[in-house]
């Protein structure tokens, strides 16, 4: 005899984004990661019930439908109990539905902490604030795996899921610092006076001898300021490679968690072009693309610009440009 739980989730009616409430996809993801075999006594899906439903709130409406069938690949199903729960917008409801409502026992104490904390930073992240998501991220990682060093749990909770989301967040973090870096290389070129110019100046320093302390003088504490603002560019550089890098670590370790998610793999790709390991990126590219060939127009796209990008480095590389004035001068310049 098994037993199972079909849940259905619904959006919510009006635009409750701005409400605090969270999406359905949470909801759904919520769903998973409490119940206990999740895709074998739970299963979810998304459901659009629009014309049909009229309750007013703020959050989702969800069905659930318990069913009985004499073994898994029967097609016969009995309906043992129905029900339906609206205003459903946190993590918290999805785990009364799953323990008052539906009876379900060995929920995983530990995956309403950590989910609140994955959703707050997904939120977080939409609203362009990427260090606080981060945070986030990192203490929903610190309980998931802290989770998982205990007893084999079923389900595990989301740590690929978490990955991916703070690795683009740190993508976003490295995004800002190139902006930046962009401003203080702008600025420094401004400020940098004109090869003309210097030779004016040297030329009038030698033909007015009294003038040439002076001269001498503005142009050494000018020096000064632009080592300053080189420093500065270093420094901002260094900060943008240093959130690539951490972006690439999360989006690699996904892959290896969720093996199947093309998503994953594609991110990856992603992660890597920006770090410049341009040859590697397209290799997962191409895994992403074996599993969701959908993304093939997409992501041939983008291998194309690597094979093109790697072969202006290996010209640039021959000229004698060396490697850290080449990254820097292609990241300034996207």
């Amino acid at each position: 005899m098994c037993t199972t739980w079909d849940v259905y989730v619904c959006d919510s009616l009006t635009k409750s984004k701005e409400r605090g409430v969270i999406p359905s996809s949470s909801i759904i993801e919520a769903f998973l990661s409490l119940s206990p075999a999740a895709g074998e006594v739970v299963r979810v899906y998304p459901a659009n019930w629009k014309k049909q439903i009229k309750a007013k709130g703020r959050g989702h409406t969800v069905r659930c439908v318990q069913r009985k069938r004499n073994n898994k690949n029967d097609s016969d199903q009995v309906t043992l109990d129905a029900f339906e729960v609206t205003n459903v917008d946190s993590v918290d409801k999805v785990y009364r539905i799953i323990t008052e409502h539906m009876k379900l026992q060995n929920i995983n104490p530990k995956a309403c902490e950590c989910l609140n904390c994955y959703i707050q930073g997904n939120e977080r992240l939409e609203e362009g604030q990427p260090s606080q998501a981060i945070n986030l991220y990192n203490q929903a990682l610190s309980i998931a795996r802290e989770d998982s060093s205990g007893e084999d749990r079923q389900p595990r909770l989301p740590e690929g899921s978490i990955l991916m989301r703070r690795s683009r967040a740190y993508l976003k973090r490295a995004a800002n610092h190139r902006k930046l870096l962009q401003i203080l290389v702008k600025d420094l070129a401004d400020a940098v006076p004109e090869v003309t110019t210097l030779k004016i100046l040297y030329q009038t320093a030698s033909t007015h001898p009294s003038l040439a302390p002076s001269i001498y003088a503005r142009l050494a504490q000018d020096s000064k300021l632009h080592q300053s603002k080189f420093r500065s560019i270093r420094y901002r550089h260094d900060m943008y490679e240093f959130a690539l890098l951490h972006a690439a670590q999360d989006s690699l370790q996904a892959t290896q968690l969720l093996p199947s998610n093309s998503a994953a793999w594609s991110l990856a790709g992603q992660c890597l072009a920006d770090l410049r390991k341009l040859n590697e990126s397209s290799q997962y590219f191409q895994k992403a693309m074996e599993l969701d060939p959908s993304m093939e127009k997409t992501l041939r796209g983008m291998m194309e610009k690597n094979r093109a990008s790697q072969e202006f480095i290996d010209v640039a590389r021959g000229g004698g440009l060396s490697a850290d004035t080449l990254r820097l001068a292609l990241d300034v310049a996207g």
